[in-house]
């Protein structure tokens, strides 16, 4: 059976894999009856070595194969590690022919071998393999990241057998971000110090879920614009206490209010929180979505104000006018002004 497996999320294309890799059964002769291949220097030749071999001992035989879609592609939109992107069939001659001896290959392959493409990027609607699989009665399966990472949260509990409140799934996926496998680290954590009992709650995730260094990073930033001034100041004295460069901590804080500048104007301009992120590079829309949250609490004269009072600010703590520590508080003061 043909498995076409694409899109960036790779933790529940793991779980999957991992699901094909126990339907072998016996770990003893699993091994011997499974391939993984690097798709990037693949000929089909080599492919047929492997998917045509009887398996050994066993029903079936797992055949594994990453990139080798996209290493046919003469013209896959976008660069290196871009995952707003797709995949498109190949526009030149030669892997054109490879692509079709492959796609004509696929009804001729042993029943008992099970092929899985995977491709991290996201295949383009016309690509020829799509078709293909429908025709064999393959299974195409696409792994996004989550345009609701509180939602998978809440939902990803529950294979813990456990329950998380809605403003802790918040929470969560603000401190940890759209790293689905440190999410369901940190959520199996939870479920076993709670075991059922009671939901888990941010209680919960502030006792037992540290800032990674990118949420120490966006915390002070985010608060700001979030408008909250008393989290701001307990995040800014942590920073410092931490030994973080006052300057350092201001550039941060201008770079935060250029982002806020930036998706502002996007969706004044009519982009949706998808198309945001795609001109971002963003794996999902959440982080347009929690960033035109925050640019919700300023008017874009607000924030130009602001860049030109951050400017002012740098100046006069370069020039000895301005202790960089008053500096901060001032700054935050005023920004988080209702």
């Amino acid at each position: 059976m043909l498995y076409v497996f694409h899109g960036p999320d790779d933790f529940s294309r793991a779980e999957k894999i991992a699901a094909l890799r126990a339907g072998l059964g016996d770990p003893a002769t699993a091994e011997m009856n499974m391939a993984l291949l690097d798709g990037r220097t693949l000929r089909l030749g080599d492919l047929r070595q492997h998917t045509d071999a009887m398996p050994f001992l066993a029903p079936k035989r797992l055949v594994i194969v990453s990139g080798f879609l996209a290493s046919l592609s003469g013209r896959a939109e976008g660069g290196e590690g871009d995952p707003a992107k797709t995949i498109a069939n190949p526009s030149s001659p030669d892997k054109s022919e490879q692509l079709q001896a492959l796609l004509d290959y696929l009804g001729r392959m042993p029943p008992t071998t099970d092929l899985v493409l995977v491709e991290t990027k996201t295949l383009d609607r016309s690509h020829l393999i799509l078709k293909a699989a429908k025709a064999v009665g393959g299974e195409v399966t696409l792994f996004a990241i989550s345009e609701n990472l509180p939602g998978w949260i809440i939902r990803r509990a529950t294979e813990h057998k456990s329950v998380i409140e809605p403003g802790a799934a918040d929470l969560l996926a603000r401190r940890v971000g759209a790293e689905l496998h440190t999410l369901n680290n940190e959520l199996e954590k939870l479920a076993l110090y709670t075991a059922g009992q009671r939901p888990i709650t941010k209680a919960d995730i502030d006792l037992l879920v540290p800032y990674t260094e990118e949420a120490d990073q966006f915390g002070l930033s985010n608060a700001i614009g979030q408008r909250n001034a008393r989290r701001a100041y307990d995040q800014l004295h942590k920073e410092l206490d931490e030994g973080s460069n006052p300057m350092a901590i201001l550039g941060s804080i201008a770079a935060q209010i250029r982002a806020l500048i930036e998706v502002k104007d996007m969706a004044e301009r009519g982009m949706s929180p998808a198309e945001i992120a795609q001109a971002k590079g963003w794996k999902s829309d959440y982080a347009a979505t929690a960033r035109l949250k925050e640019a919700a609490n300023f008017s874009m004269a607000r924030l130009e104000q602001t860049m030109e009072m951050l400017l002012e600010i740098d100046v006069a703590i370069k020039t000895g006018r301005m202790d960089s520590l008053l500096a901060l508080d001032t700054l935050i003061a005023r920004l988080c002004a209702r």
